[in-house]
C-alpha cells in the first residue's frame, strides 16, 4: 500500500551564529545539510521541525536554516524549543512556505503543532499553558473522526534518563488527560531528547497512541539501551495512509564533522 503523504521530522538542529563553529565536537550546519541531503532522497510532502532549531536563538542561525531548506518546495511545519528565540525565529521563517504552531489540514489527516516552551524555565523544562490545552481539546472535539498527529518539543513520557526526565513536559498528565478522550490521535511526535524513542501508551478505552522521539540532526544523547548507530545524526519519516494507518522509521546519516 502506497502512503498518500510522507512527512520528515527534523529536530534539535542547534544551529550556531557562525556556520563553521562546532558544538560538542560537531558542526551543526554541516550535519543538518547531510541530513537534508538524505531527506531529499525520500521526496517528503512536508517537513516537521520540532524545536531547538538554533542553539542560542540568533537571527543568523535561523537564516542558515532557511538557506539550508531552500532546496525544498514542500510546506515546512515548525515549532519552537527551549533554546529558540521565538521572535527571531518568526522574523526569518515568515514566508508562506513556513507554518508556525497551528492546526494543519493534511487531507484525510490533521497535524496539530504545539508550543511547549516555558518562558521561566530554569533548566529547559517545558509546559503546555492552559490556552494550549484548551485549544488542543477543542480541535480534537471538532474533528473526532480525522486521524491526527500531535507534535511538540518536550517529551511527555519518560525516557529512562533521570536528568533528561527532569526537563520533560512538566504538566504531561494534563496532556495525557486530553489525549485519553481523543482516539483519533494516532501518534505524538517530539524532539528534545536527542535520541530515538518509541513509547506506546494505552488510553482508558484500551486504544493505544504512540509517543515517538526523534534523534537530533546535530548531536545525540545515549539512550538507556544503546543501539549500534545511536550516536549518528538522524531524522524520522512518517508515512500516512488514507485509512488512518501509518508507518514510521528513523533514518541515520554519517556525521559531517567530529573532532577528537
Amino acid at each position: 500500500m502506497t502512503p498518500f503523504l510522507t512527512l520528515a521530522q527534523i529536530t534539535d538542529t542547534h544551529l550556531l551564529e557562525h556556520p563553521n563553529d562546532l558544538l560538542r565536537g560537531y558542526n551543526p550546519l554541516q550535519n543538518l545539510k547531510t541530513v537534508l541531503h538524505e531527506v531529499a532522497r525520500h521526496q517528503p510532502d512536508g517537513l516537521l521541525l520540532t524545536g531547538d532549531l538554533a542553539d542560542q536563538g540568533s537571527t543568523a542561525a535561523y537564516e542558515h536554516l532557511q538557506a539550508a531548506l531552500s532546496e525544498f518546495d514542500c510546506p515546512v511545519y515548525w515549532l519552537p524549543g527551549n533554546h529558540d528565540d521565538l521572535a527571531n525565529l518568526q522574523s526569518v521563517l515568515r514566508s508562506s512556505q513556513y507554518y508556525p504552531p497551528q492546526a494543519i489540514d493534511l487531507g484525510e489527516w490533521r497535524l496539530l503543532t504545539l508550543n511547549s516552551v516555558l518562558a521561566e524555565a530554569k533548566f529547559g523544562e517545558g509546559d503546555l499553558g492552559e490556552d494550549q490545552l484548551q485549544w488542543l481539546s477543542a480541535e480534537l472535539k471538532h474533528h473526532p473522526h480525522r486521524p491526527t498527529v500531535v507534535a511538540l518539543h518536550h517529551h511527555p513520557v519518560p525516557t529512562g534518563i533521570a536528568w533528561m526526565d527532569q526537563i520533560s513536559l512538566q504538566n504531561a498528565d494534563d496532556l495525557l488527560a486530553v489525549l485519553d478522550s481523543a482516539p483519533q490521535v494516532r501518534m505524538v511526535l517530539f524532539g528534545h531528547i536527542h535520541h530515538a524513542l518509541q513509547h506506546p501508551w494505552q488510553r482508558s478505552n484500551k486504544k493505544q497512541v504512540e509517543f515517538l522521539g526523534c534523534p537530533s540532526s546535530c548531536s545525540q544523547i545515549e539512550p538507556p539501551t544503546p543501539v549500534a548507530d545511536h550516536d549518528r545524526p538522524g531524522f524520522r519519516l512518517i508515512h500516512l495512509y488514507r485509512d488512518g494507518q501509518y508507518r514510521t522509521q528513523v533514518q541515520r546519516v554519517q556525521p559531517a564533522m567530529v573532532t577528537p
